[in-house]
């Protein structure tokens, strides 16, 4: 098995849940919380579907892209694309003074990965799918293709840590975007 980074609870579930405290009324942070989103989806290229706004909750699906990946489409020159993405839901709770928010129902979607793992899932096992392949081929290759998968494991380590970092960064955007900041 590979490192767990997300954590997880009894059940096997990653799930991210915050109460935080801020001096607005429900509807600023409700205003506050749609004008995050929009934000997010300008600023890191992030979908934001399934959209619900209701009184006092907001409900969406975010994809949230992590590197990038070039691939050479000689007849259009160069793409960028993502090199992976994570999915999850996320819903806001508002109240007066308060808002909770909580991410579950993360999915990995990786650009086409080799070998017996799979290019979407649960996010801490297509990580761990997709180490034991390569450890699995590492263990049987000859010895000039070992250095070829020892990167290939190094980079998916890597792969899975920007995505882990990714999901804390947004997180850190929602304990604060309802935050009064005195740093002018």
């Amino acid at each position: 098995m590979g490192e767990i980074l997300f954590e997880q609870n009894e059940n096997g579930e990653i799930i991210y849940t915050g109460l935080v405290e801020t001096p607005f009324s429900a509807d600023t942070v409700m205003g506050l919380a749609r004008e995050y989103l929009y934000t997010l989806e300008k600023k890191y290229n992030a979908r934001i579907s399934d959209r619900f706004e209701g009184v006092t909750k907001v409900a969406c699906d975010v994809e949230l892209p992590v590197g990038t990946k070039y691939i050479d489409a000689s007849w259009a020159g160069i793409i960028a694309k993502a090199a992976s993405t994570v999915n999850f839901n996320l819903v806001i709770d508002i109240r007066p003074g308060k808002y909770r928010y909580t991410l579950t129902n993360f999915v990995t979607d990786r650009w086409r990965i080799p070998g017996e793992g799979k290019d979407k899932g649960q996010s801490n096992m297509i990580h761990w799918q997709r180490v034991n392949s390569l450890q699995k081929e590492l263990e049987k290759a000859r010895k000039k293709d070992k250095e070829e998968l020892v990167t290939m494991i190094e980079k998916e380590k890597a792969s899975y840590e920007g995505e882990y970092k990714a999901v804390m960064d947004f997180i850190e955007g929602l304990k604060t975007f309802a935050i009064i900041n005195d740093d002018f």
